[in-house]
Parts: structure tokens; sequence; C-alpha cells
């Protein structure tokens, strides 16, 4: 259900004209910083160690958003972030496994204008992962096709006007939504290193 309702509330953003008098689209979907970092974790309950590697984009909302998070001097991104992975897992059929994802429903809120910057960020995405793709009762994902859901805090250190290192915290959620009658799930606590440009 939460997800249905975030999907919803993302497409009607991207419909909604920025203005009631906007004629065009020239503000919308502007790259206002992108970056990469890399970074792991582990799940502890599940055994899985998680090395990842996420190259992302961050594009401008609408200006209304803009205009009322300046209010709090807070800076709201839509983030769509790409990401590769690598799991070790004690307790499944593969030592090593892969996964590939994208998170295009990702929303980020950086705080004031400052040499240390911090941030909220969480969002939905989709994984297609080898991880306990074998079937082994009571141990298997289900699926190969999980969904991701995430949140986590941050702060960036800025080097220049043009560059930030950035440094976060993360727990993530894979399920496959009730696509298959097994459906444990994997939460995962990880860490991430990275630059940011503008």
């Amino acid at each position: 259900m939460l997800m249905r309702l975030l999907v919803g509330m993302a497409m009607l953003l991207a419909v909604v004209p920025a203005r009631a008098d906007a004629g065009d689209f020239s503000d919308r979907f502007t790259l206002r910083e992108w970056g990469v970092q890399a970074g792991g974790g582990s799940s502890l309950r599940s055994g899985v160690q998680l090395y990842t590697l996420q190259p992302y984009f961050g594009l401008a909302m609408w200006e209304p958003i803009d205009t009322f998070f300046d209010r709090i001097d807070a800076e709201p991104l839509w983030v769509i972030e790409p990401w590769v992975a690598v799991s070790d897992d004690t307790k499944g059929d593969k030592s090593t496994s892969f996964e590939i994802g994208v998170s295009p429903i990702f929303f980020r809120l950086t705080f004031g204008d400052g040499k240390f910057r911090p941030y909220l960020e969480g969002g939905l995405g989709i994984v297609y992962t080898e991880l306990r793709s074998e079937i082994r009762v009571g141990n298997t994902l289900g699926t190969r096709i999980q969904f991701a859901s995430q949140g986590g805090v941050g702060l960036q250190y800025t080097l220049n006007p043009d560059m930030a290192l950035a440094l976060s915290a993360r727990f993530r959620h894979i399920s496959n939504a009730g696509m298959d009658s097994q459906n444990p799930g994997i939460d995962t606590i990880y860490g991430l290193l990275g630059f940011t440009f503008r």
C-alpha cells in the first residue's frame, strides 16, 4: 500500500506543471548534482555481507517545492540511483552473489550551505539478485526480482564550490513483496563514502 502511494505521488509530481502558467518543462529535471559512492555493510540475522557501488543523479525539484524548503534552509533533490553490488552469504546456497538495481523514487533533503551539510534520504527501488535464488526450503528469497526500501542519514563536507565528500549510513530492506510464498526479506545496515559534484 505504501509503495503504491509513493509511486502515485511521484507520477503526480512528474505531470503537474511547476506553476499554473508554466508553458514548458525547462525548469524540470535539471541536474543539480551527481556523484558516486561505494561502501558495504551486513545483515547479522541473515549472514549477508553487502559491497556496493552506487552512482547517482540529483535532479532539482519543482519551484514550489524548492521555495517551501528554502524557508528552513534545506535543499530537496529527486535522486535516481542505480547500483551494482556483490554479496557474501554465509547461510545461503552461493558464497558470492551479484545484484543490480535502481532506485527511481528516492529523495534527499540537505540542510544548510556551510562546509558541513547534513542530509536525510530515502526511497524505493527494484533489484535483480542472484542471492539465495536456488530452491532450498526456508532459505530462498522466492524470486530473483526484489523490491528495496531504504532510508538513511549523511553528511557532506564541501571541498570546493563544485565538489564535496559524502559519508552516509543506510538501512535497507529487500523482499519480493509477496510475489512468492517464500518472502523472508533481508535487512541490511551499510555505510557509503563518495564524492558529490555540483
